[in-house]
């Protein structure tokens, strides 16, 4: 099954999160004809395809402002199903996680997101929102999978940046999947102990 992960941003706002028409870099298959404020949202436009299920888990502190944030996510996934006639039966499934940055807190994460991967899934995830160790806890746990479960895959990773400067904000989504696929590829030039890894990947660098 095709499962998308992204953190729930802490950003409070009185009038909610703004609005983006966020522009791809890497991937067309992330752009998309309507604004979000949610960039997991590109990789579900792009890759979810009407007539399969698919899950969207978001990992989120209980606090008013993600609680608040939670409902938005979840208000702009029913409207891009309803638009691109996808269906995800559960909405937006959540983690729960510790209000804290200690290592024991998002080793913690980590197993809670262990439960929600399965052989045969292939797996999303946004790593533009919560704290830098919470999105490292996701990476985690999306290469947990990719290693330890059956056919399981990791098909597209994203960064949403916003620019703030100039006439008003605009956003870009960038595919960084391949830096996850760098790390394997790093895994594996360790393990076979390759003389000169660093030469190993400069010609990978060039293909």
């Amino acid at each position: 099954m095709k499962k998308f992960f992204t953190a729930v941003p802490l950003q409070h706002r009185a009038d909610g999160l703004k609005l983006l028409d966020y522009q791809a870099v890497g991937n067309s298959r992330l752009q998309m004809d309507a604004p979000i404020s949610f960039p997991i949202l590109t990789a579900v436009n792009g890759y979810a395809q009407p007539g399969e299920d698919f899950r969207l888990i978001a990992v989120m502190p209980d606090a008013e402002a993600t609680r608040r944030n939670r409902e938005e996510l979840s208000a702009q996934l029913s409207a891009l199903c309803a638009r691109r006639g996808l269906s995800c039966p559960g909405g937006v499934e959540t983690v729960l996680t510790e209000d804290s940055q200690t290592v024991a807190a998002h080793a913690g994460t980590f197993q809670k997101l262990l439960d929600y991967v399965d052989d045969e899934d292939e797996l999303f995830a946004c790593m533009t929102f919560g704290t830098k160790p919470l999105s490292q806890a996701m990476m985690l746990a999306m290469q947990y999978a990719y290693r330890v479960k059956r056919n399981a895959s990791i098909s597209c990773v994203v960064y949403g940046e916003v620019n703030r400067g100039g006439a008003g904000e605009s956003g870009k989504v960038y595919d960084m999947t391949a830096l996850i696929q760098l790390d394997e590829i790093i895994h594996m030039l360790a393990e076979r102990g390759v003389a000169d890894p660093k030469r190993a990947l400069e010609q990978l660098f060039r293909m």
